[in-house]
């Protein structure tokens, strides 16, 4: 697992990506698997903040892009929030591959 701050810039659409590989650096097939993520105010929060979407069109190469829409990050409030990203393995498993500070900047163009 890692720690990984990320700006997230309210009003704009956000996009990371991911390229999941083993201890010897091969790239490991996620097709079929699935990913999960949020975005929220504390660790104890109720309330979801935002949902990340996963892409997981290249997952034979390993590679699984997250995604927040222009209107997601709108809806966002503004300063620190916490979030984290899972893998859900086909076999049942699930591994948290990240997760970290999420500072989302004010929008000032609307």
């Amino acid at each position: 697992m890692a720690i990984h701050d990320i700006t997230i810039q309210q009003g704009a659409s956000f996009a990371k990506t991911l390229t999941l590989k083993d201890s010897s650096n091969a790239v490991i097939n996620v097709s079929g698997d699935t990913f999960s993520g949020q975005v929220r105010k504390l660790h104890s929060s109720t309330d979801i903040e935002a949902t990340f979407t996963f892409d997981v069109s290249n997952g034979s190469n390993g590679i699984v892009t997250w995604t927040l829409t222009a209107a997601q990050t709108r809806a966002m409030g503004t300063g620190k929030f916490v979030y984290d990203v899972e893998w859900n393995k086909s076999s049942g498993d699930v591994v948290r591959l990240i997760e970290g500070v999420a500072d989302t900047t004010p929008e000032v163009t609307r």
